[in-house]
Order: structure tokens, then C-alpha cells, then sequence
């Protein structure tokens, strides 16, 4: 009993010593836990096919690249990115429809119609934190200013999908006009007086009742953005000083008498107030118009048809003419976390710092200059994004950063369906794009809880 009462004794004093020399050493500092950040990033079904091997890419393929590459690589915090397709008729669901929910969205990819909505309701996040000097050079500043509101950048630009007038050019050496032809590689410039003499001039050549100098068509709210374009031909501003609508003035009520004399002496197709997009383009690729709306896409289409329009911009007075541009970019939203809206910012600049992603932009245009000379390449498409790119300075902000956008297209074209049908004047037509496309706009400011 006393031996086993001595190694008990024992026992203790060493652990005791034990415990006393654990006491005795400097604790280990604990380890920082790095905040746990969850992303929603949402897009369409938006194609995104760049080259061959990517027929069939889509936004969300690129956002899974880079989402995954950035969880990995990003340091201030643990990252998990959810990602959502939704359908195109969704998306004011998946967006606006999804704050205040688990799913309320971070970043979105998709095309800029809705944007304007998404700023005038507060929830898009201003970017220009996240905008250096060397990417704010890289783009030019007609994009950006598409971009931006009030002083702000609300979208970091991926791509752009240019549209101009593709044109014929052996249908103008049938009516001695091949002086009107630009140099390769160039897009057009025309005044309007150059360009109706172009059209009197093709009229002329083409007078059999089956071919037309210019494609125009009103059957549907295709023709908003090609119009808009056409009416700036007389000089007309779009809009005014507070974002709305002003085509009844002496330039807008000029430029739609000039298309309704088109109309009625046969420089556009018979019945064009019928006509949709998809029929002008198969009446220019038989031949039957000489002059198109296109854009790199279609361009794209018809060269590997073996037929090479060249690109014109629409017409203006001082010669240089205009063109417009569907942006494809991302905008990050703000759901009252400043630590997700930091880590959704660092995540869209993450893209912009690798060719592997930024080529996906080759599915329409890059708006990085520096992207398409570090990727020179040879071919059609290559040829066509320098074109487009140097054409950048003559695009103009057709959406004017204008709520509801769907709403006013859905109005703008009956006006100008009207009037094509004769049903109107071109004097009515102005005052009711002004009265109809204005009371879309208000809806949207409406909505959007802003003014």
C-alpha cells in the first residue's frame, strides 16, 4: 500500500511539473479566420462561341472558369460562387425580382438593355473603384460613356456587337458609285447628301420593281435601333436634356419625311411596313437590296457565303455618320454587404486580368484594344474586330441610359409602321413616338422608384 501510495505521490508531481511547463510557454497566436463571402452570378443563355474549338461556349462556361480560378487563387476571404442560366424572359426575376432573398444576385453578364433600370433602382454598384488608369485607356471612351451614369460606371464592358449598313459594293459599280467604296479594312463614312445620292444613284440603276437601294422594315420592334440611326441622318438629337424623347422637331420631322418619300418612291422594299429583319437580309443576300443594316455577325455570314459587302456608317450631316453598338458586360449589385460587394468587384476585374477569359469576348468585338493586338491573328474576324474597333469613336449612345427600353421599342415602331402604311403623317408619326416612347420612359422611372 505505501509503495503504491508513493507512485501515486509520484505521479502527480510530474504531471504537475507537466502541467506547469505547458503554463510556462508563450501561447500560440490564434489563427484569422478568413470571412466566408457566398456570390450569386447570374447570366442568360448568351453564346458565346470564340473559335472552333468553343462552338457551343456560352457566358456560363466563362463564368465557371474564372469563378473557379478565383476561389482558389482570392486571399481576403473564403469564397463560393453560386451560378444561375437564366432564360431571357426571367430575367427581371432573377434580378431585380431576387433582392432581399438567398438568391439575390452579385454579378450579372448579359447584354445592356436593362441596365438603366438596374441603376435608377439603386441596386447597381458603381465600378470605377476597380478601374485603373491602363484599363480605362484600353477601352474607348464612346463605350464607356454607354457605361456610365451620372459620372459613374455601372458596367465593365466585355464586348461589343457593332451595327452599321453592310453594303454591296458590285451592285454600286453597276451604277458607277465604286467612288463611294472605302478603302479595305475601313468602315464607310458618308454625308447625307452623299448617301442620297447614292440611293438615287442605285434607284436609277436597279428601277425593276423586284430590287431596292436600301432595306427598311417596321413589322415588329427589330427596326428601333436601325431607325433611331436613319433619323439622326437630318441632325436630330434623340433626346433631350432630361432623357426623353424629342422627334418632333424640324430635324426629326425632316428625317421621317425623307424615309416616307423613300417609302413611296420605291428606294425600299414594297410593303416593308410588314417586313422583319430576317426577309431584308435574304432580299440582300439574292441581291434585291444593295444596302442592309448588319453587324459582325451577319458581315461574318455572308463572306463565308463567299460575298463581301463592306460596312458603311449611317449617314449624318457632317459626313463622319453614326453607329450603334450592343454592349455585352458585367454589373455587380449591391445587397447591403460591403464585403460582397468588394469580393463581386475583385471577382469581375479577376476576369479582365487574363487572355484565357478576356477571349471570350471574341464571340462579338473586344473592347480592348490591347487584347485584340496582343491576340493579331489573321481572317475574317480578325479583320472585321479592327475594323469595328477603330470605328468605335463614331458609335453613339442609343440607349441614352433610358428605363423600360422594352417599353419604348414596343412603342417606337408602331409609329413608324404607321406612317410606312400611310395610315399617319410624318408630322403624326413624331408627335407620337414623342407622347408614347416618353410615357414608356416614365413607367420606367416609375418602376425603378427613381425620376
Amino acid at each position: 500500500m505505501r509503495g503504491t501510495k508513493a507512485l501515486g505521490l509520484a505521479l502527480c508531481a510530474a504531471l504537475c511539473c507537466g502541467i506547469v511547463g505547458c503554463s510556462s510557454a508563450q501561447p500560440e497566436a490564434p489563427t484569422a479566420q478568413k470571412k466566408q463571402i457566398t456570390l450569386n452570378v447570374k447570366c442568360p443563355p448568351l453564346a458565346l462561341a470564340f473559335d472552333a474549338g468553343h462552338s457551343d461556349s456560352e457566358a456560363i462556361d466563362l463564368l465557371k472558369e474564372a469563378g473557379e480560378a478565383f476561389c482558389a487563387s482570392y486571399e481576403d476571404a473564403e469564397v463560393t460562387i453560386n451560378y444561375t442560366r437564366f432564360p431571357y424572359p426571367e430575367e427581371g426575376e432573377a434580378v431585380l425580382g431576387s433582392f432581399g432573398t438567398d438568391k439575390a444576385v452579385d454579378v450579372v453578364l448579359g447584354g445592356q438593355f436593362n441596365v438603366p433600370t438596374y441603376v435608377h433602382s439603386g441596386r447597381a454598384a458603381a465600378l470605377d473603384d476597380i478601374i485603373d488608369d491602363g484599363l480605362r485607356s484600353d477601352i474607348d471612351q464612346s463605350i464607356w460613356d454607354q457605361c456610365s451614369d451620372g459620372g459613374k460606371t455601372y458596367v465593365l464592358p466585355l464586348y461589343q456587337l457593332q451595327n452599321t449598313l453592310m453594303v454591296n459594293p458590285e451592285l454600286l459599280r453597276d451604277a458607277e458609285l465604286e467612288r463611294f467604296i472605302p478603302a479595305d479594312g475601313t468602315v464607310a463614312q458618308w454625308s447625307t447628301d452623299e448617301f442620297k445620292e447614292i440611293v438615287a444613284g442605285l434607284k436609277e440603276s436597279m428601277d425593276d420593281g423586284e430590287t431596292f437601294p436600301l432595306a427598311l422594315w417596321a413589322s415588329n420592334n427589330q427596326g428601333d435601333t436601325h431607325i433611331m440611326s436613319l433619323l439622326r441622318s437630318h441632325g436630330l438629337n434623340l433626346f433631350d436634356d432630361q432623357g426623353r424623347f424629342q422627334v418632333n422637331t424640324p430635324e426629326g420631322i425632316a428625317a421621317l419625311t425623307w424615309l416616307n418619300e423613300l417609302n413611296e418612291e420605291g428606294m425600299v422594299p414594297k410593303g416593308c411596313e410588314n417586313l422583319e429583319y430576317a426577309s431584308a437580309v435574304d432580299l440582300f443576300d439574292n441581291g434585291q437590296i444593295a444596302i442592309c443594316p448588319g453587324n459582325k455577325t451577319t458581315m461574318l455570314a455572308e463572306r463565308a457565303a463567299d460575298f463581301e459587302p463592306f460596312a458603311a456608317n449611317f449617314p449624318t450631316p457632317d459626313g463622319k455618320g453614326c453607329a450603334t453598338t450592343f454592349l455585352t458586360g458585367f454589373t455587380v449589385f449591391d445587397n447591403d454587404d460591403a464585403d460582397r460587394v468588394q469580393v463581386a468587384k475583385d471577382f469581375v476585374r479577376f476576369i479582365y486580368s487574363d487572355d484565357a477569359y478576356l477571349q471570350y469576348a471574341l464571340s462579338g468585338t473586344p473592347v480592348s484594344a490591347s487584347f485584340i493586338e496582343r491576340n493579331e491573328s489573321t481572317g475574317e474576324s480578325a479583320e472585321l474586330d479592327k475594323e469595328f474597333s477603330a470605328n468605335s469613336e463614331n458609335v453613339y449612345d442609343f440607349l441614352n441610359n433610358t428605363p423600360n427600353w422594352d417599353g419604348v421599342r414596343s412603342q417606337f415602331y408602331l409609329s413608324i409602321q404607321d406612317m410606312l402604311r400611310g395610315s399617319i403623317t410624318p408630322e403624326e408619326a413624331a408627335a407620337n413616338i414623342d407622347e408614347t416612347c416618353n410615357a414608356a420612359i416614365d413607367e420606367g422611372y416609375a418602376a425603378a422608384g427613381g425620376a
